[in-house]
């Protein structure tokens, strides 16, 4: 018998054991504009023969059925999910985690001890206290028996005792005044390692088991690749743009990543994809369009009191045009894939975290963009064409002019070789004043009941820096659609657009400015109409 229980405990602890408790971090990630899918790897030496395999720190917010499991080494039997969110979590006692919990109780066995020798100088001065209000009390009148010499005897002692009892009060208290201009120090450095130690905590506060039986034929190695998607994640491009003395525009692209998980992704290989796997791969269904006609009036019905109770609140509205059911159409973009270099980590739950990418540079134009009517200085328009061999994705982005942050703007989607304008805040000293010189409404009021409207605008824009810049100056006359309405306009010097963009009634205006240049437009507006009409 003793011999059975010698060679039982010889044995490997692997071949009488069939159930193995295993931790597998993520280790990479693809982040899409919306969800990510993670991927977690995991060695183990296993005996031959069956085992049960329980990964003990998942998600339980992943979605079982779409976990992809792939086994090099052994054969999958059969896996099983178990929701542990009842059970208390204990995090995973990683070589991070073990270091920075060491590190926390390294502080707070500091921070005690510290306040262990406050509490005890604090007794101290207690008692001190204690001692003086006993001496303070003790009746030194006598009662008639007790002799003069006896009476200065218990003085002096008083006296003596009570000037130690203070001078050991003093001290004490003195102590724990000195000791608590540490402690400070000693409370923040625990609060600190807390923090740490939470940085590196999985916030499994709902965890999940995946347990997973497998066969071996015979011992050796086995590899364990576990891939699932999470919608509790999400990325964005974001953008620096800086413009440079010699009108060179630089573009530092980078990324913002969101992810709401119960996991930290630690060190991570991260990719960034503009696909969307997750928002459907079947096209929209496209429905009949049924349309019918109504009368104008709906005929009149006798109702019946019950009738008539049930639908007071029915509205007869006017004839209409139905469409039963309208389907929104799916589109998706060309997907643009981003693999950092090295490892990344993201935490969960903490707000956005920002990721460097690259920096590219172009060579840009400059022009001065002005709306008298609306501003009193022009705006710096840069005008770039993407010359890298990419797509710039649609993101936000902040601008500098020589360093100094101007504003923010949003940058559209660029793919190669195409033309963008982006405006880097105002030139201060490009000046624009619009004076109306005079104005003839009519009647006086908020709608002119005369038959004619004449309003004379002057236009003036002086540049006070120190180069020349082309201008595009706007403003705007009225235009109508009706033939009684007759709008009569005049412009010196003459715009170069009356319809900008397509938008009528739109003007333009191109030239140079040289330094301590001026520029003056006038700009004369005339409307007449019938009489008896108002204009509005």
């Amino acid at each position: 018998m003793r011999l059975a229980a010698a060679l039982l405990c010889a044995l490997p602890l692997a071949v009488h054991a069939d159930t193995f408790t295993l931790t597998a971090p993520p280790v990479a990630v693809t982040a899409y504009a919306s969800g990510a899918m993670i991927t977690r790897t995991t060695r183990i030496d296993l005996p031959a023969g069956q085992h049960l395999l329980q990964l003990a720190d998942m998600d339980a917010a992943v979605d079982a059925e779409l976990i992809d499991i792939a086994l090099d080494g052994a054969t999958l039997l059969s896996r099983q999910w178990q929701d542990r969110s009842a059970t208390p979590y204990r995090a995973p006692r990683t070589p991070a985690w073990l270091a920075a919990k060491d590190r926390l109780d390294t502080a707070t066995a500091a921070l005690a001890a510290l306040d262990d020798q406050i509490a005890l100088a604090e007794a101290q001065a207690d008692a001190a206290r204690d001692q003086v209000a006993f001496l303070g009390g003790i009746d030194l009148t006598g009662d008639g028996d007790t002799d003069a010499e006896t009476l200065r005897a218990i003085g002096q002692l008083i006296a003596s005792d009570g000037t130690a009892a203070r001078g050991a009060m003093l001290a004490a208290q003195t102590q724990a005044r000195t000791l608590r201009i540490g402690r400070d120090d000693l409370a923040h450095a625990v609060a600190t390692a807390r923090a740490a130690l939470d940085q590196v905590t999985p916030p499994n506060s709902d965890p999940a088991q995946l347990g997973l039986r497998v066969s071996l034929p015979e011992a050796g190695p086995v590899a364990l690749t576990v891939t699932y998607p999470t919608d509790n994640a999400n990325w964005q491009p974001i953008y620096t743009l800086r413009l440079t003395d010699d009108d060179t525009l630089t573009v530092e692209r980078g990324a913002q990543i969101r992810q709401r998980s119960n996991e930290h992704w630690t060190e991570v290989a991260l990719t960034l994809s503009t696909l969307s796997p997750f928002a459907g791969s079947d096209p929209g269904t496209l429905w009949p369009l049924r349309r019918r006609i109504e009368d104008p009036v709906q005929p009149q019905r006798t109702l019946s009191r019950m009738q008539a109770d049930s639908m007071a609140e029915l509205v007869i509205e006017a004839p209409v045009i139905v469409e039963e059911v309208t389907a929104a159409a799916d589109f998706s973009g060309v997907g643009v894939t981003y693999t950092l270099p090295g490892t990344v980590t993201v935490p969960a739950d903490v707000g956005a975290t920002s990721i460097a990418l690259d920096t590219l540079s172009f060579d840009a134009t400059l022009s001065a963009h002005a709306v008298p009517r609306l501003d009193d200085t022009a705006y710096r328009r840069v005008t770039f064409d993407n010359t890298a061999p990419e797509i710039l994705l649609p993101g936000t982005a902040l601008v500098y002019v020589d360093a100094q942050l101007v504003g923010g703007t949003d940058l559209p989607l660029l793919p190669p070789g195409a033309e963008a304008q982006v405006f880097f805040g105002p030139i201060e000293g490009l000046r624009l004043t619009r004076t109306v010189l005079n104005r003839n409404e009519g009647d006086r009021g908020l709608i002119s009941r005369s038959n004619e409207e004449h309003e004379t605008v002057r236009i003036e824009i002086e540049n006070l820096t120190g180069r020349t810049w082309p201008v595009h100056l706007r403003d705007a006359v009225p235009f109508s659609e009706q033939e009684d309405l007759v709008i009569d306009w005049q412009a010196t010097p003459a715009p170069d657009d009356t319809a900008l963009d397509d938008r009528r009634g739109i003007l333009e205006w191109r030239f140079d400015l040289p330094p301590a240049g001026t520029q003056t437009i006038t700009l004369d507006t005339r409307l007449s109409w019938p009489e008896g009409m108002i204009l509005r």
